[in-house]
């Protein structure tokens, strides 16, 4: 596995992107590969357009600037319609998506990643005035999830989930209803994982927010296992021997428990940056049957307290390959800051829920063709 250090790197020049008679072949082969679903030959024409127009319009892209940019300014309605209201299913292109870059990524894990996008107004699908956690503080927002899969040197998001905040959208969108939303991630992987019949790679998540003991209860029944980063305050019992089923254990919350055992950590190289890490087996209350899971304090170095704390059942595996595991989602954070952005992930402005989806699945393409276009690591695909 090559593995290089993470950090958003420019992967064409800032003048735009390189295209050449190679890469012009590989966008007309994966494009013929992944949106083989699509019953018109219309609208395969019209899906490749608008990869294209994603990889080289620069600026918003919008139906008007990604039509000017593959060469037909009267496009524009056409391309606006084929993601907005058109009937082609996105689901089938992300299962052909994710069975690609299975094949040429060689992941090592999923890593669900939020993308949260500011909005003035509340015009777009999904916008809603939200708590976001990780900037701590309210704003008018849309927000969703993608599911990627993601190894040391490369990663790409395969699938989307966009949270509708249990109202309805008036499109065909249905809220998620009694189910966490979490839990619906864990769905949403479970079946893409079976549609690409792959391996059952490790969960990579933040889970701060979640309610843990569901949320492991979810992952182990999915038959996934799982890393997920847990707050300071969550209650935790250390594991001590036997585990008594009919007996609570006392708990301490998480941040508190690794600063009793900071003596045991041990320094971990990855990427270039030395962490030190120390693993210990606990117990989660609240999860029954109860089982020995694995926490693990991350400590940066002169750092009196833990930067991170990650919850796991990979009760097995060493620090070093812990580490690099959570470490993937700086991976993910850097992929998506420097490929992503790039190619309009986050430029969807429509009501349509339906019309979201069909962005970002054809932004996704995109992502993966930009990757092949910078790395030169991607094949094409022989087209059926």
């Amino acid at each position: 596995m090559i593995t290089a250090p993470f950090g958003p790197k420019p992967l064409v020049s800032p003048a735009g992107p390189v295209v050449d008679e190679d890469f012009d072949s590989l966008v007309t082969g994966t494009c013929a590969e992944l949106l083989g679903s699509l019953r018109r030959a219309d609208q395969r024409r019209r899906g490749e357009q608008y990869v294209r127009g994603l990889l080289t319009a620069r600026g918003r892209k919008t139906a008007r600037n990604l039509a000017s940019f593959v060469g037909e300014g009267a496009a524009a309605q056409s391309l606006h319609h084929f993601v907005a209201a058109s009937t082609w299913d996105w689901r089938p292109v992300r299962a052909a998506l994710a069975r690609y870059a299975d094949d040429v990524l060689c992941p090592d894990a999923w890593v669900v990643r939020p993308m949260v996008v500011s909005k003035t107004g509340a015009n777009s699908v999904g916008v809603r005035r939200r708590f976001v956690p990780d900037l701590g503080r309210v704003m008018t927002c849309q927000r969703s999830h993608g599911l990627w899969l993601a190894s040391d040197s490369l990663s790409a998001p395969v699938s989307w989930h966009l949270t509708l905040g249990g109202e309805p959208d008036g499109d065909h969108g249905r809220p998620l209803g009694t189910r966490g939303e979490e839990e619906e991630l864990v769905r949403l992987v479970a079946e893409i994982a079976q549609e690409t019949r792959t391996v059952a790679r490790p969960v990579v998540m933040d889970a701060r927010a979640a309610a843990p003991a569901a949320l492991v209860r979810t992952l182990t029944s999915a038959g996934l296992p799982f890393m997920l980063r847990v707050g300071a305050e969550l209650p935790l019992a250390p594991a001590a021997g036997r585990v008594q089923v009919d007996r609570r254990p006392p708990t301490s919350p998480a941040q508190a428990l690794m600063e009793q055992v900071k003596r045991l950590s041990h320094p971990v190289e990855c990427h270039g940056s030395v962490s030190f890490v120390t693993p210990l087996p606990v117990v989660l209350p609240g999860l029954l049957p109860q089982r020995t899971l694995l926490l693990m304090g991350v400590w940066r170095a002169n750092r009196r307290r833990p930067a991170d704390l990650w919850l796991t059942d990979l009760t097995s595996w060493g620090r070093g390959p812990l580490l690099r595991l959570a470490m993937l989602t700086d991976r993910v954070d850097a992929d998506f800051g420097a490929v992503s952005v790039g190619v309009g992930m986050r430029d969807f402005e429509g009501r349509s829920f339906q019309g979201w989806h069909r962005h970002v699945t054809l932004a996704s393409i995109a992502h993966a063709l930009r990757l092949s276009q910078g790395a030169g690591c991607l094949p094409a695909p022989v087209a059926v």
